[in-house]
């Protein structure tokens, strides 16, 4: 075993007994065989998920609207965009579920049928009946060995020489069989890694072709004038009409020509020159009143009239 290049499954042996590394190997036979299907059935299905989406994808990309009808004005060319976009990342993603499916799922799916896993499934074989026929060898010296002396000396010998073969034929392969089968197990590590690598990278391409796409159509966008959008809906509505002459206002002709009829009010220049009346000036007798037929006529008059100054009230001021 010192020779050997993969010496840590071998060393296990000196702790299994021969059933026990049979069951070993074949339980780890099991599980290489097992991780490599059950991952190669998430693959299947995660390319099923990527052709979904791009028949999903492909349905978009003829949707009934918007369409040639829509007047999309200064969107119309970024919006093809858009609609070419939809169909380049249908396009990278079935590569991509292709790509899963050729390069990592059919690969997992026929590591089984390699040559080397063929060969360990034929080596499993022969380390069972190896254990098997060391462990009845082992028994039948027990059962001799129990009786003593009134054990067949015959039996005794072949039964020893039947186990002494037996334990050399196990000593001499059993340690190859599981040095073939670490070298198996790394072989299908390694193989493991390399595949869920070039399926990353598959995922790292198909996303840089999404995203370049993106921003190819991103650049589209940012260019979209407004400006633009508002002066060819300005010629559209007007393309091809003749100005409207300039109407005048009704309303300014019907009052020309025509002289205010509110009255203007009196200038009160006049009544501002007046002197002001002296303290010493008697007033100006009141105005009587105007005589009325109407007796209630002459009860208001001479209840609203200014009341009359008794005579001689300012003889004494008179000089």
């Amino acid at each position: 075993m010192e020779d050997m290049a993969r010496a840590e499954y071998p060393a296990m042996l000196a702790t299994l007994q021969p059933s026990q590394a049979v069951q070993t190997l074949t339980e780890r036979m099991k599980r290489m065989s097992r991780v490599n299907t059950e991952i190669a059935d998430w693959l299947q299905e995660r390319r099923r998920v990527e052709d979904q989406y791009v028949q999903g994808l492909k349905k978009l990309a003829t949707f009934k609207v918007p369409n040639s009808q829509s007047e999309l004005g200064v969107f119309q060319a970024p919006w093809n965009r858009i609609i070419d976009s939809t169909e380049n990342i249908a396009h990278s993603h079935h590569q991509l579920a292709d790509r899963i499916e050729r390069d990592i799922e059919h690969p997992l799916r026929n590591f089984a049928n390699r040559k080397d896993v063929q060969n360990m499934n034929t080596m499993s074989s022969n380390l069972t009946t190896m254990a098997k026929d060391l462990e009845e060898s082992q028994n039948q010296v027990d059962k001799l060995t129990k009786k003593g002396g009134r054990a067949n000396t015959s039996k005794v010998d072949a039964a020893s020489s039947k186990l002494e073969s037996a334990t050399g034929q196990w000593e001499s392969q059993a340690p190859f069989i599981f040095e073939s089968l670490q070298a198996l197990d790394e072989s299908r590590v390694n193989n493991l890694r390399d595949l869920l690598t070039q399926y990353q990278t598959h995922e790292s391409d198909s996303a840089g072709r999404v995203q370049e796409n993106a921003m190819e159509t991103l650049a589209l966008m940012l260019e979209i004038d407004t400006e633009k959008e508002i002066q060819s809906f300005v010629h559209r509505a007007t393309a091809g009409k003749a100005k409207l002459p300039t109407r005048t206002s009704t309303r300014q002709s019907s009052f020309a020509g025509t002289t205010p009829s509110t009255p203007v009010p009196p200038s009160t220049a006049d009544s501002t020159n007046l002197p002001a009346p002296s303290a010493h000036t008697s007033s100006p007798a009141p105005v009587p009143a105007p005589a009325s037929s109407h007796a209630g006529d002459d009860d208001i008059s001479e209840n609203n009239s200014v009341p009359q100054e008794k005579p001689g009230k300012y003889i004494g001021n008179i000089q």
